[in-house]
């Protein structure tokens, strides 16, 4: 069942559409397959329902970002990013290049057992960093990135589908996934004005973005006239997003929309991303004819030494 949410701005009608999976994890429904990848073409963002992932493990995980954020200054120094490597650990604010000061991250990847050795492999050998005295947030962790997995695969399996592949073509090629997750803690500041930024102006770097947001709000998606348009948390439904390895992979069809978040003014902010791609040697090669002149550009590259690029030009 599609749904389709309007946001109006004075420039344009702006549609993200409210897709149900739930046909499509039953009988791997071509229609839904369908209609995810026409909200992605449109707008590289869609709703998803009927996802399957239990409305506990998200509570769980948003009350563990909860009580790790809480934690004084030495603790959360105990897991800051700088015992591991970036992108691993506790992030404070204003660290990450390109963004607001008013967010602080931590930072975890999937245990993922491989050999690789390849380009991009060191972000493999960053262990993950766990708060000692917090004993449920390493479970909580755990249990949502597997439930990311999965719903991952099988949102790529429907993407596969609605681009004319074969159900199982990113799939096979992410039998050791590039797979990130990000807690964020945006913190109020009553004084901003209205168009601050807790984080700004990007697009995501993998494949897919699966979004957990509690009910304060302030995602916003640029589109193609420039505007920026909500999109506001919906009650049990996830956000997802299109990343640059799929706009490539689908040589343009699909863009990667960037993004941003307001800087809350009366409430603190908690959401968790969870970035997901393809194994890092898979060669990513552009399906089909280009969509336009950038497109053209889009030599073939594996996804180790596509991740390591992207880290190295934004200074990660």
């Amino acid at each position: 069942m599609l749904a389709r949410f309007i946001f109006m701005n004075v420039a344009a009608e702006q549609t993200i559409d409210m897709i149900d999976m739930s046909e499509w994890r039953k009988n791997a429904d071509q229609a839904t397959a369908i209609q995810l990848v026409d909200s992605f073409q449109r707008t590289g963002f869609a709703y998803i329902t009927g996802h399957g992932v239990p409305a506990a493990t998200v509570a769980d995980v948003l009350e563990a970002s909860r009580q790790f954020f809480a934690q004084d200054a030495a603790r959360l120094d105990a897991v800051h990013y700088r015992h591991a490597g970036h992108y691993h650990g506790y992030v404070p604010k204003g660290v990450i290049p390109g963004t607001g000061s008013f967010h602080e991250i931590y930072d975890t990847g999937m245990d993922i057992p491989t050999d690789y050795e390849g380009p991009g492999a060191f972000m493999r050998a960053i262990p993950n960093l766990w708060p000692e005295n917090l004993p449920e947030f390493r479970p909580a962790i755990e249990r949502y990135q597997l439930a990311m997995r999965e719903l991952c695969d099988e949102v790529l399996c429907a993407i596969s589908v609605g681009l004319e592949l074969p159900a199982d073509f990113f799939k096979v090629r992410c039998a050791e996934p590039h797979a990130q997750m990000r807690l964020l803690h945006y913190v109020p500041r009553p004084d901003a004005p209205d168009d601050a930024l807790s984080v700004g102006r990007h697009s995501d770097y993998e494949a897919v973005t699966i979004l957990a947001q509690d009910d304060v709000g302030g995602l916003q998606i640029r589109d193609p006239e420039g505007e920026w348009i909500n999109v506001p948390p919906i009650e049990g439904a996830f956000v997802i997003n299109a990343g640059d390895m799929l706009t490539r992979w689908s040589n343009g069809r699909i863009p990667a929309t960037p993004h941003r978040v307001l800087t809350p003014k009366e409430q603190e902010r908690f959401s968790v991303a969870f970035f997901y791609g393809t194994s890092y040697d898979v060669l990513i090669e552009p399906i089909g004819e280009p969509v336009n002149e950038k497109a053209r550009q889009y030599e073939p590259i594996t996804t180790g030494a596509y991740m390591e690029k992207r880290f190295t030009e934004d200074g990660i």
